[in-house]
């Protein structure tokens, strides 16, 4: 769709929807904005069976997490080291 057509829509469905007084059409325009927003991020089989068995590690103590502090120190010590290398 071209942009000039595109916004032409837009401009449609907006005067179409302040006219509107059907409040179960409102509802579910509600809803579909809604799932819109929600379903602009989705992790794939994979990715959600790596995060379930990272969450299992750290709850049963195998592996342990990092405060904001911890995590910035080991990216400065790595990032000398790599500093160091090239050297």
């Amino acid at each position: 769709m071209q942009p000039a057509q595109l916004q032409k829509d837009k401009l449609e469905l907006i005067e179409w929807i302040i006219q509107l007084d059907d409040e179960t059409v409102i509802l579910q325009l509600k809803e579909m904005m809604h799932a819109q927003e929600v379903s602009g991020f989705t992790l794939t089989e994979e990715q959600k069976r790596m995060v379930e068995e990272s969450a299992l590690k750290y709850t049963s103590g195998e592996e342990r997490g990092y405060s904001w502090e911890e995590v910035k120190q080991n990216i400065a010590e790595r990032k000398k080291l790599l500093n160091e290398k090239k050297a």
